[in-house]
């Protein structure tokens, strides 16, 4: 996260990858996925969140601070 984006705006990972976000920006960002399989609450500038992506499928997911902040992880079986 950074310039108020998600930076890339998609990835492609397999199946049981772990995700990192970093928060590189100056202001708390949430990453939530669009149908709720996860939601980090604020991650604060400096901070970060992971989470394990088991099943394959295309996964969309944005910022509730600043909805325009959009972005897709794609996950490979």
């Amino acid at each position: 996260m950074q310039n108020i984006s998600f930076q890339p705006a998609e990835i492609t990972v397999q199946a049981g990858t772990t995700v990192k976000w970093s928060n590189q920006d100056s202001v708390s960002h949430t990453t939530t996925s669009d149908d709720d399989v996860w939601d980090s609450d604020g991650i604060s500038p400096g901070e970060e969140f992971t989470f394990t992506l088991d099943e394959p499928g295309t996964y969309t997911y944005f910022c509730r601070f600043h909805p325009q902040m959009q972005a897709t992880v794609i996950v490979e079986g």
